[in-house]
């Protein structure tokens, strides 16, 4: 016959492993590590991750250098460049504000230090120490088209706004007065406001400019912005509204072009909440806000 063996429970329950102590025999079977080699290990990784992109950043951040170039579309005067820099500052939304005046104190100090003659270039190496300080980037070594900030968000600069051109005109302020009286005089000879700036009084002051929205009865698209002088007639008012809007041109500077132009015929009247003003006015003696649009009425 055949023998039988039995074995005690208490030992085969003694050889059997609890289901409790399980996990601890998996994880005892493992090499231990010393928690400091652990740290050290993280804190190896995150250097090289911070080194890496230390360096991605350098070498996206090129040093300042002032931009050279020349205008082919339009051409420029020191007055208008003012005027659509300060516009260009206050219409700004989107993007960090603090970012924006960074830049304008940047540019400003460019935009004083516009002299060829100075060959140390003290204005450029402020305007660098400031953006490292700031921690923009320049991926083009110019401020246009485009600066970023830290945090990795696009700023675009049209080249205007960051300097002028080498064939912008220079307009002081006693041509720029004789330019105003011969403007007056041929566009609005016998009026109110000719006379005004007939006696001297057509520089404008940048206090004394205020945004006007006009909505143009010829096209379906948002209205335009300008700025206006606050004491400019109606009849004043709709020439600039002409010219911004490009139904007509402004008067050349020199008498050959001139002549190549064509004189537009077209006319334009504003109208305020339903009614048509009077010409000989300034829109805020005939009750419009500033808040408002205005509507342009063009007429053939």
């Amino acid at each position: 016959m055949g023998c039988c063996l039995s074995i005690p429970s208490s030992h085969s329950a003694s050889h059997r492993p609890h289901s409790s102590s399980s996990p601890r025999a998996i994880s005892s079977s493992q090499p231990q590590y010393p928690d400091s080699l652990l740290q050290a290990s993280v804190n190896s990784f995150s250097h090289q991750h911070l080194l890496s992109n230390s360096d991605h950043t350098s070498n996206l951040n090129k040093p300042l250098r002032r931009q050279v170039w020349s205008s082919t579309e339009r051409t420029w005067t020191n007055i208008e460049l003012e005027r659509e820099r300060a516009e260009f500052f206050d219409t700004r939304t989107s993007g960090r504000p603090e970012v924006w005046q960074t830049m304008k104190a940047v540019l400003e100090i460019l935009w004083a230090s516009e002299d060829p003659k100075d060959a140390t270039d003290v204005g450029l190496e402020t305007a660098q120490q400031i953006l490292d300080a700031a921690e923009i980037i320049l991926p083009h070594s110019n401020i246009s088209p485009g600066i970023y900030d830290s945090f990795g968000a696009y700023y675009p600069i049209p080249k205007h706004i960051t300097s002028s051109p080498k064939d912008v005109i220079i307009i002081n302020s006693s041509e720029q007065e004789r330019k105003c009286k011969e403007d007056a005089h041929q566009s609005f000879e016998g009026t109110e406001d000719n006379r005004t700036r007939e006696k001297g009084k057509c520089i404008i002051k940048p206090t004394e400019l205020i945004k006007l929205r006009v909505k143009l009865s010829d096209r379906d698209a948002p209205p335009i912005q300008l700025f206006i002088d606050k004491e400019d007639t109606v009849r004043v008012v709709a020439q600039k509204i002409l010219i911004e809007s490009g139904v007509r041109t402004p008067r050349p500077y020199s008498r050959k072009l001139m002549r190549k132009q064509m004189a537009s015929t077209k006319t334009l009247r504003i109208a305020y909440m339903g009614k048509l003003l009077n010409e000989n006015q300034s829109l805020s003696r005939q009750g419009w806000n500033e808040i408002y649009v205005v509507n342009g009425l063009i007429f053939d």
